[in-house]
């Protein structure tokens, strides 16, 4: 069982701005009901009982077998503690990652989730009553590892049900019967600290459980719908560049089914919680070529995995790791002895240690480049194994051709104040190599308010924190995609810079406000992260990781183009994929050509004049994917593919 939780709470230095006094800033990842019409109501799918949703579908946005809109989040890195892996947020962007062109400093309508219809008339020939006892429930946390709405925020749940209007048509000349929809305001919750929110449940719970019962009889209907939506509130304008995603809330494990009970309800599985660790001690990605050439150093075999158990009976499970080399047939298995896992409702998320002594990844592969599949099972293996589900996780280990820290999600944005201030992430090379760019992903603002320059900046080590400095790109400034969320950008190098040993890259802001880098809040990786506001080199103070890649080695084939840019740089989308892949770049075309190559430089995949490509019977693994543009120019970029 986890011991009792210790609660860090990270202060927005607002009042270092207010005093006047130079310090780190860490912001955000940047009224009235909604106006029915703005919601699309889509009626060509329809749902039946039982409705739930764990949230744990592939990619960044909800189910739409479910769920209409996709402006709502889905991801593993908001949610804190949550009761199953991943969860969907509610905040103040649209599914590109844009804050709302309506955001205001005053209470505003942000994010939405609206259901496809329900039907609630009937199930199986039985019409639907009050009598079957319909309860909807799901779990609710504001704030997580982003940042906590305001008091006069709220994260508001209505249903919505249709009726028969008969109106008359001016052009028909004749009344006709249109259907309509009516909502009803259900749930509210104000906003509210996370630490406030955590602090009213019990022990080792983080998300509470809101539990509805259906009783009134105009939701029997056909189409019955279910809408969250969030109002949020900007910053003010006297800081632009803070004016970002505000505001989150997630929710999990949404449920809607007859026959259900408020004081005793369960539902039958055991999952996995958070994200899968890394099995490398430092980093989340490195370049293959430095894991190879200390891998005891770099291993990392001891971690912790989180459970819940959201049955009414505790239960016996057995945890086991498969890890699998993507290019070869080396494989590695390990599983626990059977231990108990106590009900969520008791005890909360529980935390299971693990120590794989023996693990370590091949060290003596070809090629600079591999990645291997990581599966997480927990089984339960108790007389009632047949009834109750358990859980797995999967997760791609990538031996790329750059160094990261982060997981790819940006809880929130890093930046200093004033102006002429310096950041600096610390990195270590195990032999001499060359650093050939680096990649970064930007938060967006309103009205883009953080599109300033400022100068990326490579430095050697002095006794730990950055010392002289060894090259600079002068005048950058924030690269986004418009089609993609969370999409890195690259910034190359006009030269090649050698490191060797530990090496610092950062970013000199030229203007007086935060330049809002993506910063993942979930991973902690502080010690590596260095600031200077005029008085010396200082370790920062936030705990977290800041969201820039140093790009390694000799061959730029091997650079992964995982953002946009103004020369044309392709995406890639879904990246890992496991069925399609698209491609986009600035021209957006049909590509004359795509190729796809294994590592050995086997072509495995052609395709013609198209921007998509059907990878489905692609193994796991990593392949370099090439486009060709009519004028004969080519791009080549990295594809992860992830079953």
């Amino acid at each position: 069982m986890m011991s009792k939780r210790i609660v860090l709470t990270i202060l927005v230095a607002v009042s270092f701005l207010m005093s006047g006094n130079a310090q780190e800033y860490l912001t955000g990842f940047n009224g009235g009901i909604p106006q029915q019409e703005s919601l699309k109501l889509r009626d060509e799918v329809t749902a039946t009982l039982p409705f739930f949703d764990d949230f744990t579908n592939e990619g960044v946005y909800p189910d739409a077998s479910r769920w209409q809109n996709g402006n709502v989040s889905v991801s593993s890195g908001f949610p804190k503690m949550p009761v199953n892996f991943r969860a969907a947020t509610l905040d103040v962007l649209d599914k590109y990652g844009k804050v709302y062109s309506r955001g205001s400093s005053n209470p505003f309508y942000a994010d939405s989730l609206l259901s496809v219809k329900i039907r609630l008339d009937s199930v199986d020939g039985h019409a639907l009553t009050p009598a079957d006892s319909l309860y909807f429930s799901f779990y609710y946390q504001p704030g997580g590892f982003g940042d906590s709405p305001e008091h006069n925020d709220s994260l508001v749940l209505q249903f919505g049900y249709g009726y028969d209007e008969v109106v008359f048509d001016t052009v028909l000349q004749n009344y006709v019967t249109l259907r309509k929809t009516a909502w009803k305001q259900m749930w509210a919750s104000d906003g509210m600290e996370f630490e406030t929110f955590i602090d009213s449940l019990d022990e080792n719970q983080y998300f509470k459980k809101v539990m509805i019962p259906i009783t009134d009889t105009c939701f029997f209907k056909e189409d019955f719908r279910v809408l969250f939506f969030n109002y949020g509130t900007l910053p003010t304008q006297m800081y632009p560049n803070d004016r970002s995603n505000v505001d989150q809330w997630s929710i999990d494990f949404v449920y809607l089914d007859m026959n259900r009970s408020k004081d005793n309800d369960n539902y039958l599985t055991v999952n996995f919680t958070h994200n899968s660790p890394s099995f490398l001690k430092r980093y989340r990605t490195m370049p293959y070529k430095h894991y190879r050439e200390n891998p005891i150093n770099e291993i990392n075999n001891i971690f912790d995995m989180y459970l819940t158990n959201m049955d009414v009976n505790a239960h016996e499970v057995r945890y086991s790791c498969d890890v699998e080399d993507n290019n070869s047939d080396w494989s590695y298995s390990y599983s626990s002895n059977p231990f108990i896992i106590n009900q969520y409702s008791n005890v909360g998320v529980m935390r299971d240690s693990v120590v794989m002594g023996n693990f370590i990844y091949p060290y003596n592969l070809p090629g600079d480049t591999t990645s291997f599949t990581i599966r997480h099972t927990i089984e339960v293996v108790d007389e009632h194994s047949g009834e109750v589900a358990g859980d797995v996780l999967e997760h791609q280990q990538v031996f790329g051709n750059y160094f990261s820290y982060d997981d790819g999600t940006p809880e929130k944005g890093y930046g200093l104040v004033p102006s002429d201030t310096y950041f600096a992430v610390q990195f270590k090379v195990t032999t001499l190599d060359t650093l050939r760019g680096v990649r970064m992903l930007f938060n967006r603002t309103f009205n883009d308010a953080n599109y300033n320059f400022f100068d990326i900046v490579v430095w050697r080590d002095n006794n730990g924190k950055p010392g002289s400095e060894i090259y600079s790109l002068k005048n950058q400034r924030p690269i986004w995609n418009d089609s993609v969320m969370y999409a890195f950008s690259e910034y190359s190098f006009d030269k090649v810079v050698k490191v060797n040993s530990v090496f610092y890259v950062g970013i000199r802001q030229h203007y007086s406000k935060s330049i809002n880098i993506g910063f993942d809040s979930s991973l902690d990786s502080r010690q590596y992260n260095f600031y200077d506001v005029g008085a010396g080199w200082k370790n920062s103070s936030f705990s977290g990781s800041i969201m820039l890649r140093p790009i390694m080695g000799k061959n730029p084939d091997l650079v992964v183009n995982t953002g946009d840019s103004d020369n044309g740089k392709i995406v890639l989308y879904p990246n890992p994929a496991n069925d399609v892949v698209r491609i986009s770049g600035n021209d957006q075309m049909d590509y004359r050509e795509i190729v796809i190559f294994d590592l050995a430089g086997r072509v495995v995949k052609q395709a013609f004049n198209c921007n998509e490509m059907d990878v489905n019977d692609l193994k796991n693994g990593v392949y370099m994917l090439q486009v060709v543009k009519d004028n004969g120019a080519h791009e080549t970029t990295k594809l992860l593919i992830s079953k």
